[in-house]
C-alpha cells in the first residue's frame, strides 16, 4: 500500500511538471507577443502622426500616455531612459496638441518613432509611412 501510494505521488508530480512546462511561454513566444503589441500601438501613432486633422480624443491621450510610459519606465533601462527621456515627454506633447502641429514638427515626431523602434530591436516595415511625413529627421 505504502508503495502504491508513492508510485501515485511520483505519478502526480510528474504530471504536475509536465502541466507547468506546458503553461510556461517560451522566450520566443514572448518575444513574439511583445513585438505585436508595440507594433499595433506604434502604428497607432504613425496613423495619427501622419493624420492631418484628426484630434484624439481624451480618451485615446491617456492610452497613449500611458501606453509610452510603460515603454518608458518598463522596457528601458536606467540609462536608456536617461538617453530618451525628452522623447518620450516632446512626443506626449506632440500628440496633445495634435492637429496644431507643423510639418516639421510631424517630421521629428516621426525620427522619434523611429528611433523608439531602432532602442527596442524592432524593425519599422517600410511603407507604413507617407511619403510627405518621412522628411526631416531620419
Amino acid at each position: 500500500m505504502k508503495t502504491a501510494l508513492l508510485d501515485h505521488e511520483v505519478k502526480g508530480k510528474e504530471r504536475t511538471e509536465q502541466a507547468r512546462e506546458k503553461e510556461t511561454v517560451n522566450d520566443h513566444v514572448i518575444s513574439q507577443l511583445f513585438r505585436a503589441y508595440f507594433n499595433n500601438k506604434m502604428t497607432l501613432l504613425i496613423f495619427l502622426i501622419q493624420a492631418k486633422t484628426m484630434k484624439p480624443s481624451p480618451h485615446l491621450l491617456e492610452e497613449i500616455s500611458r501606453f509610452l510610459e510603460d515603454l518608458f519606465h518598463h522596457m528601458l533601462d536606467h540609462e536608456t531612459q536617461g538617453r530618451y527621456q525628452h522623447a518620450f515627454e516632446w512626443l506626449n506633447i506632440f500628440f496633445r496638441e495634435l492637429p496644431e502641429v507643423s510639418q516639421a514638427q510631424r517630421s521629428r515626431a516621426i525620427g522619434l518613432i523611429r528611433d523608439l523602434y531602432q532602442v527596442m530591436g524592432i524593425n519599422l516595415k517600410t511603407g507604413i509611412l507617407s511619403p510627405g511625413v518621412t522628411q526631416g529627421v531620419p
